[in-house]
């Protein structure tokens, strides 16, 4: 198994069952960081379920944005995997 598709299970077991979590990996592990509209039309999904599942994965340190959570008001972040998720 090459080490890019262990980091890959791997993170998909931290996101849990979630496919829409396991796509947004798929997703950033492939085209880097995204704003949440190229990821929201990358794997179909609406903003609103990529912002939420975004914020969970934040929040268990598998992706990381750009700009922190309290000071986002007014800019498009983006968002890529955490570098100590890898």
């Amino acid at each position: 198994m090459s080490s890019e598709l262990r980091t890959r299970t791997t993170l998909h077991n931290l996101a849990g069952r979630s496919p829409v979590r396991r796509l947004i990996i798929d997703y950033l592990a492939s085209n880097g960081a995204s704003k949440v509209a190229e990821i929201s039309s990358g794997i179909y999904a609406s903003r609103d379920s990529v912002r939420y599942h975004l914020a969970a994965l934040e929040r268990a340190a598998i992706v990381r944005s750009d700009i922190s959570p309290g000071t986002r008001e007014g800019c498009t972040p983006f968002y890529a995997l955490a570098p100590e998720a890898h």
